[in-house]
C-alpha cells in the first residue's frame, strides 16, 4: 500500500471497483481497498491490473478462463480504517454501489465494529450506488474537494446528494458474462446470441444493472451509447467524458469519435474495465461514463 500523501485531514478510501488507474488514484491521494477474485480456482485480490494484466486476464477469460468476485472482506475494511485512525485522520471509504455488491453492508458492519473498539474515530461509509469509471468520477470530485479543505462529512454529505447524476451507459460483446453472473437467464442469453442482439444497459437510480434498449449488432449499440450520452449530459464543457473498455481498443475509439461528434466536451479520457467489472461483463464490454441528469429506475 502507497502511504497517503495529500496534507488534508481525511484518508480517502475506495475500493477496486473503481476501474481507476493505479497512478491517478496515487495522484489524488485516494487509498484503495482490494476486492478478492477467485480464477480457475485460485483467489487473488484485484490490485488494479499490476500483478495480473487486464490483457492477461481477458485472454483467460477467451481461452475458456473462470471468474468469480467476491465482496470487500470486513477485515480489511477494518484495517483501511485503523490506517486512518493511526494518522489522526477521518476515514472516508465510498464503496461499489450497493445494488451489484454487498461490500456498502460489509463496510457499515465493520465501521460499527471498529468504533465499538475506537469510539473517538471518525469514519463515514458512502454508497456509491455506482461502478467501474463513475464510481472512479464520484471518487475524484470526492477527492478534490477534500483538497481544497471540505470535511469529510460535508464531502460524503455531498456524495449521498448528488451520486444519482453520474450516468454510466453499457454494452456488451457478448451475452455469457451476463448469463454467467445470473443478470440475463441463460434462455435471453441464447435468444440473444443467435438473433445478434447487443444489450445497451444502465445502472439505474437504485445502483442496479438494468436493460435500455436490445439492438441488432455491435454498431447500432455504439450509436445508442452515444445517442444516450448526448441526450443525457449536462455542463459537457466543464468535463471529461470516460469510455472504459474490456479489451476492445478499436470499439472504444469508434465510440470516442461518435461522443465527439454529438458532444462538445472539455475532453475525453480512454480507460480500462478492470477485473471485478469485467468478470460480469466479458472480453468486448464497453462503458461510457460522465456527470449528467439525474438517474430514474
Amino acid at each position: 500500500m502507497r502511504a497517503m500523501t495529500l496534507a488534508h485531514e481525511t484518508v480517502l478510501i475506495t475500493d477496486s471497483g473503481c476501474d481507476l488507474p493505479p497512478d491517478v488514484l496515487e495522484d489524488a491521494g485516494v487509498e484503495l481497498l482490494f476486492f478478492p477474485y477467485t480464477l480457475n480456482g485460485e483467489d487473488h485480490f484485484d490490485d488494479l491490473g499490476q500483478t495480473l494484466s487486464y490483457d492477461a486476464f481477458y485472454d483467460a477469460l477467451r481461452a475458456g478462463a473462470r471468474s468469480t468476485t467476491a465482496q470487500a472482506r470486513p477485515i480489511d475494511c477494518e484495517a483501511m480504517f485503523q490506517r486512518a485512525y493511526d494518522l489522526g485522520k477521518t476515514a472516508l471509504l465510498v464503496t461499489i454501489s450497493s445494488g451489484l455488491s454487498a461490500t456498502y453492508d460489509v463496510a457499515l458492519l465493520a465501521r460499527e465494529k471498529f468504533l465499538e473498539d475506537k469510539p473517538d474515530a471518525k469514519v463515514f461509509v458512502v454508497d456509491s450506488l455506482s461502478v467501474s469509471a463513475g464510481q472512479g468520477l464520484l471518487v475524484l470530485e470526492m477527492a478534490r474537494q477534500l483538497a481544497v479543505g471540505a470535511s469529510a462529512e460535508a464531502v460524503a454529505t455531498w456524495a449521498e446528494a448528488n451520486r444519482q447524476r453520474v450516468n454510466h451507459i453499457f454494452t456488451v460483446g457478448s451475452f455469457e458474462y451476463l448469463v454467467r453472473g445470473g443478470r440475463v437467464s441463460p434462455a435471453v442469453g441464447a435468444a440473444g446470441s443467435m438473433l445478434d442482439i447487443k444489450p445497451v444497459l444502465h445502472v439505474n437510480a437504485e445502483g442496479r444493472l438494468v436493460p435500455l434498449k436490445k439492438l441488432r449488432g455491435r454498431h447500432r449499440a455504439l450509436v445508442a451509447l452515444a445517442d444516450i450520452a448526448a441526450e443525457r449530459i449536462e455542463g459537457p464543457a466543464a468535463q471529461a467524458i470516460v469510455v472504459d473498455h474490456a479489451q476492445c481498443p478499436e470499439d472504444a475509439a469508434a465510440l470516442r469519435e461518435m461522443l465527439a461528434e454529438r458532444i462538445d466536451i472539455r475532453g475525453m479520457i480512454e480507460g480500462r474495465i478492470g477485473i471485478i467489472i469485467g468478470t460480469h461483463v466479458g472480453p468486448g464490454g464497453l462503458i461510457v461514463s460522465f456527470w449528467g441528469k439525474p438517474r430514474s429506475n
